[in-house]
């Protein structure tokens, strides 16, 4: 049992976990706090207007005795990670799905979802960003052999949403659609 767990991330802690993970999932007891001012080098203003922190989920910011809980890398037995790369339109071009948390500057939080085409020169272009402002924002993501992404709220539990290329209208679709802020 653990009562509670901090991250320290320089001096801002990223994850803080107040209640008794035996009895209640510690993804529900996380709460996030982003510290960064870009993802993946595009300034968070830039990403969407309003917010002023967002930090891209990375196994090295949770806690081992939460990811490895039962002696194993829970993620990796579930086979969800939080990013993921591929050629989700079907293009040339090399995409990454990853998922954090952001910080609105009036202060409410929630977690995010982006795919970034990752040209070979230059930064990299965000395709879609989906938002949600949730008190529960850890969120992880998997891959189907036809390229739909899931985006799984919770590590073992069936709370997620579908992301697919849509050909026919030339972008990103949820299946279903989620509730966005």
């Amino acid at each position: 049992m653990i009562s509670s767990a901090v991250v320290a991330r320089a001096e801002q802690p990223f994850m803080t976990v107040e209640g008794d993970t035996s009895s209640t999932a510690w993804w529900v007891l996380a709460e996030f706090h982003p510290f960064t001012t870009e993802v993946r080098g595009i300034p968070v203003g830039q990403i969407r207007k309003g917010w002023c922190k967002a930090t891209e989920f990375r196994k090295e910011l949770i806690p081992r005795e939460f990811l490895f809980a039962g002696g194993e890398d829970a993620m990796e037995a579930s086979q969800r990670s939080f990013a993921i790369e591929g050629q989700f339109d079907g293009s040339k071009t090399r995409q990454v799905a990853l998922v954090g948390v952001y910080e609105e500057c009036k202060g409410p939080r929630g977690r995010f979802v982006m795919i970034l085409d990752l040209p070979t020169v230059g930064k990299p272009r965000i395709r879609l960003l989906g938002a949600f402002k949730t008190p529960h924002q850890y969120s992880a993501l998997s891959l189907d052999d036809d390229q739909t992404i899931t985006v799984w709220s919770c590590m073992d539990c069936d709370d997620f949403t579908m992301l697919k290329w849509d050909r026919k209208r030339q972008k990103f679709v949820w299946r279903p659609p989620p509730t966005y802020d």
